[in-house]
């Protein structure tokens, strides 16, 4: 059995329930009628280092590691007391993060050429300002319209967004909600069962969140849940006269709260974990793995977002061991699909690097149409819009997931 780690990192900046917050870091007080400045990633979802903030102009950031691991990415921090003040905030030594990226990616820009943070500052509206890499630093300058500004590698969709949409969905006499498991550290694993489940009804299943930092999943299912059941949707009422939807809405809720980039309370990468998982490491997948071995699966939906791709992309069951000419048509009927239903997606773009010859039957989509043989999809929402991008400003916004 893997011990559930403490939810602490070093020099005891405490993130777990009952750890104690450190105090802010700032430029200092005020200072001839001047308000101190202070930045912190300690809040529900937040996640930075403060290295030194005594300095407007050079702030030093670092990126914090998800619980118990060296896995690092994703940023999400407030800056207070610097309104109408130009500050410069300087992510420390990203360059590292290159040995980490995938193969196959040296045609593509890394995660942080052209492009920049999301920022808000009600948390509702999320606008981009422009990121620069200056020698291995990122460094972000901004001059914050009001007393409190948020800086996200992408949007982030909070844990209580999701409950507001999980608690306005199950009004419908469509839905049924139930919580199906616990995870490492205690939060409960919701299920939305969409539909009635009948002999003649296909079983289809959608989950999302595996790895946290990766909030468009979220978004998109903000769009879906809502129109599957309007009464008033004709494609929504063909589809549930055919089938039963079951979505995990969420299945790393620790990494969600704790501010993680892929990993859960336990340091598991959720969507390694799918070929043998445990209890200890990795319960949220034991849950739904339990749940679909007594529903069946005809198919199945896992949703990310890739902070490289240029295009929306779909992968598919084409590697795994049991593979059959059935599934790679189901596949590209699907694909074909989806591009007519939405212009964000294109065929023809292979995941960078080519296909293994053999899938990771580790990753959801591969187990599941292993397992069930179903057809099992890949959505990957791409996180990134390129500042010289003629549309930087209004695509890959949240409402664009």
């Amino acid at each position: 059995m893997t011990p559930t780690p403490t939810p602490t990192t070093s020099g005891g900046r405490g993130r777990g329930p009952q750890a104690s917050l450190p105090a802010l870091a700032t430029t200092g007080g005020r200072t001839g009628g001047t308000m101190g400045i202070a930045v912190t990633g300690d809040f529900p979802a937040g996640s930075i280092e403060v290295v030194d903030a005594s300095d407007p102009a050079d702030i030093r950031l670092r990126l914090r590691p998800d619980l118990g691991t060296e896995v690092r990415g994703a940023y999400h921090f407030r800056v207070t007391g610097a309104r109408g003040r130009a500050v410069r905030l300087r992510i420390l030594d990203v360059r590292d993060l290159e040995a980490d990226r995938l193969a196959g990616r040296d045609g593509y820009e890394d995660a942080w050429t052209n492009t920049g943070p999301h920022v808000s500052y009600d948390r509702a509206t999320w606008f981009r300002v422009p990121g620069t890499m200056v020698g291995r630093d990122y460094v972000i300058d901004h001059v914050p319209s009001h007393d409190v500004a948020y800086y996200a590698s992408w949007a982030p969709y909070p844990l209580d967004r999701e409950l507001d949409l999980v608690a306005r969905v199950q009004l419908s006499p469509r839905v049924r909600v139930e919580t199906i498991g616990t995870s490492v550290l205690g939060a409960p694993v919701d299920l939305l069962t969409i539909g009635e489940a009948s002999p003649d009804t296909r079983v289809c299943w959608v989950v999302a969140r595996q790895h946290p930092s990766e909030a468009m999943s979220g978004f998109f299912l903000e769009g879906m849940l809502p129109r599957l059941v309007d009464e008033h949707d004709p494609v929504a009422r063909q589809l549930l006269d055919r089938a039963v939807i079951y979505v995990v809405p969420n299945m790393n809720p620790d990494g969600t709260r704790l501010g993680h980039t892929r990993c859960n309370g336990a340091g598991a990468n959720l969507n390694r974990e799918w070929a043998d998982p445990s209890p200890a490491r990795s319960p949220e997948v034991v849950a739904v793995q339990a749940r679909m071995a007594s529903t069946g699966v005809d198919f199945f939906m896992d949703c990310h977002g890739d902070e490289e791709l240029r295009c929306v992309f779909l992968g598919g069951p084409l590697e795994i061991p049991s593979r059959t000419p059935r599934l790679a048509s189901l596949f590209a009927q699907f694909e074909r699909a989806w591009m007519a239903a939405s212009p964000e997606y294109e065929l023809g773009h292979g995941y960078p690097g080519g296909p293994p010859p053999v899938a990771d039957l580790r990753m959801a989509w591969n187990w599941v149409a292993e397992r069930y043989g179903c057809l099992g999809v890949l959505l990957e929402d791409r996180k990134s819009t390129r500042l010289n991008s003629s549309h930087s400003q209004q695509s890959r916004m949240p409402s664009s997931a």
